[in-house]
């Protein structure tokens, strides 16, 4: 097989050229074009590239044929991208099954990196819906990517399931996709200052934010904390009973303030942050929050009187619940003014 890498037949080509690799799964019979990348080529459609980009097409179109280089006897476009990026780059192009889960994150990052670069926009949309599964723009989303990285003892383990969110966010700036970021930062405020400046390694490559984004974080996580005092002081402490509550016309006091006495086992549980330390969440607001309300049921059976020594009653838990749902949803619109960032038709 003819592989010169070289515009004169006659010259050799190891003393300009690296003679690259040949792609073993991606070279096709009938391709009229070879791309470099790195020490790798592949032999492919140039039809293909340039309908899918106008970017790989204005490329093409500079490729002179007097004076090209020629790699099996076919014109040689020569690409900066890393090979295996390219590599899952070319299989989203023609339509190959690839595992492109938000599990895989190198290849959805491969692939959004140079859809984007190349302005191949359908295969762009389409990388980011998938991420945007894992970090959405709605409350409701949030939750669902939440309960699917929560195991059924209730442990939040959303490693390796997810990409840590450094990557998110590091990605995220690279392709200007901000609708990703406010819950990418909400997600990394989550984890220790300490942790924060460590950064996160992966295959011995160290990963960190930029300064300006690593403030941000450390911003928004105080915004955060902020939220969730200002919550339990209006909400929580000294809460007086719903105007339905069960025990409104009880004669005992102590059966009369059954509900707040609930309701200050709650704040007393909340400040200690028991439940969050247990479950690996102790530095998440949303959770806690809305833990609050699941604590006085979560030991609940059908059919059973319920014996905790501290219960509101119904009427009590649904007012206190609607409140929950209120400040949770307020704290997920707060997110990009916490954390400084322009997002359009956030959540």
């Amino acid at each position: 097989m003819d592989t010169e890498f070289s515009s004169n037949r006659h010259a050799t080509p190891t003393e300009e050229y690296q003679v690259p690799v040949r792609h073993p799964e991606l070279c096709f019979d009938d391709g009229n074009l070879a791309v470099v990348t790195d020490s790798q080529y592949f032999v492919v459609h140039r039809g293909l590239l340039s309908r899918h980009s106008s970017v790989l097409d204005s490329h093409l179109a500079a490729i002179r044929k007097g004076d090209a280089r020629l790699l099996e006897g076919h014109a040689v476009l020569a690409l900066d991208d890393r090979a295996d990026d390219f590599a899952h780059f070319l299989r989203a192009l023609y339509g190959f099954s690839y595992d492109n889960s938000v599990g895989n994150f190198p290849v959805a990052s491969a692939i959004l990196r140079l859809a984007t670069k190349y302005e191949v926009m359908g295969l762009r949309e389409t990388a980011v819906r998938n991420l945007s599964l894992s970090w959405p723009a709605t409350l409701e989303l949030w939750e669902l990517r939440e309960k699917a990285v929560t195991t059924a003892e209730g442990m939040y383990s959303p490693r390796p399931v997810l990409a840590h969110p450094i990557m998110i966010i590091n990605l995220a700036r690279e392709i200007g996709e901000n609708k990703l970021l406010p819950s990418a930062f909400y997600d990394l405020s989550r984890y220790l200052p300490s942790q924060l400046m460590e950064g996160h390694v992966v295959d011995g490559v160290h990963h960190h934010l930029a300064d300006d984004d690593l403030c941000r974080v450390l911003r928004g996580k105080e915004q955060g904390a902020r939220f969730f005092s200002t919550f339990i002081v209006t909400e929580l402490e000294a809460r007086g009973p719903s105007v339905h509550c069960l025990h409104r016309n009880e004669v005992q006091p102590a059966l009369k303030r059954a509900c707040q006495m609930a309701f200050e086992a709650v704040t007393f549980e909340l400040i200690r942050d028991v439940n969050g330390m247990v479950c690996n969440r102790n530095t998440d607001p949303l959770f806690t929050i809305s833990e609050s309300v699941l604590m006085q049921t979560r030991d609940d059976q059908p059919g059973v009187e319920n014996k905790a020594a501290y219960r509101a009653c119904e009427a009590c838990r649904l007012d206190y619940a609607a409140v929950v749902q209120a400040a949770r949803e307020e704290f997920w619109r707060q997110l990009p003014a916490w954390f400084e960032l322009e997002v359009k038709n956030w959540a």
